[in-house]
């Protein structure tokens, strides 16, 4: 039986009750584990991340510091990174752009820097991020990119975040990766 939600019921956050979601976010859960930042990221709603850009980022920050530790993973907790970096592609802010391109060209982890897609630094547009690096500092980063997207731009950026799109998630919207 389907249920009819009226204007009585509590707002919604990436399908579950706001209040459910709240508490997720607000350390009643361990966002240490893989196991539960996976969680955390299946509460984000794909048609509107950024009311959890914060989250996010946090998540990232943990995904970044488990991949350069010596812990070993025993599943698929590999695919969070790529799935957050994903969604902070979708928020389209171009400070992450820091954040992500030290997952891509700063990081100590092989796998993580031959893996991860650079087309995700560029959720913002590539003018936009080129613009936001070179006026608040970051030079080094902001020629580096602008080399990388003159010589290796390849799929375009459009055309991955259509194949990121439907590897993580169904036509519907649904996370397709499986609980941890």
């Amino acid at each position: 039986m389907s249920r009819i939600y009226t204007e009585h019921d509590p707002p919604m956050i990436g399908g579950w009750p706001a209040s459910v979601y709240a508490a997720f976010v607000n350390h009643d859960h361990d966002l240490p584990t893989p196991r539960s930042r996976r969680e955390a990221l299946r509460l984000v709603s794909l048609d509107d991340p950024v009311p959890d850009h914060a989250l996010l980022r946090q998540v990232f920050e943990y995904e970044m510091d488990w991949r350069e530790s010596p812990e070993e993973g025993v599943d698929d907790e590999f695919e969070n990174i790529y799935l957050c970096a994903f969604l902070l592609f979708v928020v389209g802010d171009p400070a992450d752009s820091r954040l992500l391109y030290r997952a891509k060209f700063g990081t100590g982890d092989f796998d993580l820097a031959a893996g991860f897609d650079a087309q995700a630094i560029f959720g913002a547009g590539r003018s936009e991020t080129l613009q936001w690096l070179a006026t608040n500092g970051f030079a080094n980063e902001h020629a580096r990119l602008t080399e990388w997207l003159a010589r290796w731009e390849d799929p375009t950026i459009e055309n991955w975040a259509e194949f990121r799109r439907g590897y993580f998630y169904s036509p519907g919207g649904e996370l397709l990766l499986d609980p941890l």
